[in-house]
């Protein structure tokens, strides 16, 4: 079996791919590979066909900061739309010459030897790649459906947002939608006039909210197009959110934990009451009124933006069923009540494996020096990074998506900013002639220790405030990973200016491993260096 070499393997095509192996041509690496297990670009955008896929960010903040476009047709365009664009984003960076598309890498292997990753790929020989870059994103893999019994026996259809087929008729069928997060909103917007019947199973409520999105005209085109405009706006939205930041992560932690969990639910009790409002706007069914109410607060999962989805449940050919779901059976469904509905099509809208979760991290797929597995660490220490990128025993490798690594207003900025320092130390490896590099452990630990005291008020919110709640904010550990608690100026000076003394830079072996760090009952994780 032979392998291919190449300086920097990048796993994943969508917005990160991108922008990683943007930065890697500026920084004048061009001897890079982009693995994708799909066939194209454009990551979830690709993957995504459902009806009524929109971008939920204004698009002036959902774009490539480096490949801005202006002739947007709405304020939140369609999913065909982004898709096209990541698409010519690639394309104008002439990286299809770099893609490998049906590349699904099942295991990344460090090779101390040859102080090389060797990345195994589903039906293709191995690719040895001196540096990773992990860019396989946030929304990959959907949470399996066997948490809901009796699936594999029913005779109708059964579809997911991220595997839709587009070629089904819904119009004149009976549909489930399980699940009230983003798409199933979205979907439900989209069909319910088309279909005979429209059942949605609510689990959680959302806090579902007006979307302002509007058209944009020509005129308005052409003054996005003006130099510096969309940049500006960019600019303006990502300083309007400096003092937020520096109050949650830096002014409030100074408050007692024991003060703290009672002072933010009054945040909560505000919105809840402008909530009843809307509602009681919205929602003739007063049943409905009640049940769509959350119990947690309006910032522990993440709000929905759609003006469409409560008209939409004012059909009269869409219900909303708040009783739990008992199983799945050969013909519909079956709630805890007894009662059993009838469908055509069961939409599984129950969300995804998050990057926060240790449970969506594999053991064996992983493997630094000496045996180190990844996900083995992560169920045992706890889920967590150096800048939201890097781990002190995986050399060389940096991941796009990491705990506690989002921050900005919109993806593209978060990936930007994971992506600008891994291509910086790669470039400092290079400069220095340097096989490794690799996070020092007294660096992770000072790093992890800062999070943890600058996280006290998301965590004291999502976890404290808003007890027993499951969302991607909060894992199965108890820890409120998703957010950096870190302010958008600090997070872009870390990007360009951390110091590079925090990583080994030599030729040789990598560093010993430091002792596993410990968690404490509460779930947390404890700087143990």
């Amino acid at each position: 079996m032979t392998s291919e070499y190449v300086d920097v393997a990048i796993i994943g095509a969508g917005p990160g791919g991108i922008t990683a192996a943007y930065h890697l041509k500026q920084a004048g690496i061009t001897d890079f590979v982009i693995l994708e297990r799909a066939e194209d670009f454009g990551g979830s955008w690709r993957d995504n066909v459902y009806p009524g896929l929109f971008v939920d960010v204004p698009t002036l903040f959902y774009q490539f900061p480096f490949a801005r476009k202006y002739d947007w047709s709405r304020l939140f365009p369609a999913g065909t739309e982004i898709q096209r664009y990541n698409k010519q984003v690639a394309a104008d960076l002439d990286l299809y010459k770099h893609f490998r598309g049906g590349c699904a890498v099942d295991r990344e292997m460090w090779d101390d030897h040859e102080r090389v990753w060797v990345l195994h790929i589903a039906g293709h020989d191995p690719v040895r790649a001196r540096f990773v870059i992990n860019a396989v994103g946030g929304y990959i893999n959907a949470k399996p459906s066997g948490e809901i019994p009796g699936c594999a026996e029913f005779s109708g259809t059964i579809l997911r947002p991220n595997s839709w087929d587009p070629d089904y008729d819904y119009r004149d069928k009976r549909v489930a939608v399980i699940g009230t997060g983003s798409s199933s909103v979205q979907i439900v917007s989209e069909i319910f006039d088309k279909a005979r019947q429209v059942d949605v199973y609510q689990r959680t409520p959302s806090w579902i909210l007006p979307k302002p999105d509007v058209e944009l005209s020509t005129r308005a085109q052409q003054i996005l197009a003006l130099p510096g405009v969309t940049a500006a706006i960019n600019g303006a939205a990502l300083a309007a959110m400096e003092l937020p930041l520096q109050l949650i992560c830096n002014v409030l932690p100074v408050l007692p934990r024991t003060l703290l969990t009672k002072l933010l639910p009054q945040y909560d009790k505000i919105w809840r009451l402008l909530y009843r409002m809307l509602l009681r706007a919205k929602v003739e069914n007063p049943a409905d009124r009640r049940a769509l109410v959350p119990s947690y607060g309006i910032l522990a999962k993440r709000p929905i933006l759609s003006s469409s989805f409560l008209t939409a449940l004012a059909s009269p050919t869409v219900s909303l069923i708040a009783d739990p779901l008992e199983q799945v059976t050969a013909h519909g469904i079956r709630t805890t009540d007894g009662v059993e509905r009838d469908y055509d099509l069961i939409v599984m809208a129950t969300g995804y494996e998050l990057f926060t979760a240790p449970e969506s991290y594999r053991p064996g797929t992983i493997l630094g020096p000496a045996g180190f597995d990844l996900a083995e660490d992560y169920h045992r220490n706890g889920v967590r990074s150096y800048g939201g990128s890097a781990h002190p025993e995986l050399p060389n490798r940096w991941s796009l998506v990491g705990p506690q690594g989002y921050v900005g207003v919109s993806w593209h900025t978060f990936v930007d900013l994971t992506a600008r320092h891994a291509v910086r130390v790669i470039s400092e490896a290079r400069k220095r002639g340097a096989t490794v590099a690799q996070v020092r452990a007294d660096a992770f630990g000072r790093w992890t220790d800062k999070m943890r005291r600058h996280n006290k008020v998301i965590s004291t919110y999502v976890v404290d405030c808003n007890p027993d709640l499951r969302t991607y904010f909060v894992n199965s550990h108890g820890e409120a990973l998703y957010y950096r608690p870190q302010t958008i100026s600090g997070a872009l000076w870390f990007s360009r200016y951390s110091p590079l003394g925090d990583y080994w830079f030599r030729r040789g072996a990598c560093e010993p491993l430091p002792a596993p760090r410990a968690i404490s009952n509460q779930g947390r994780i404890e700087a143990g260096i």
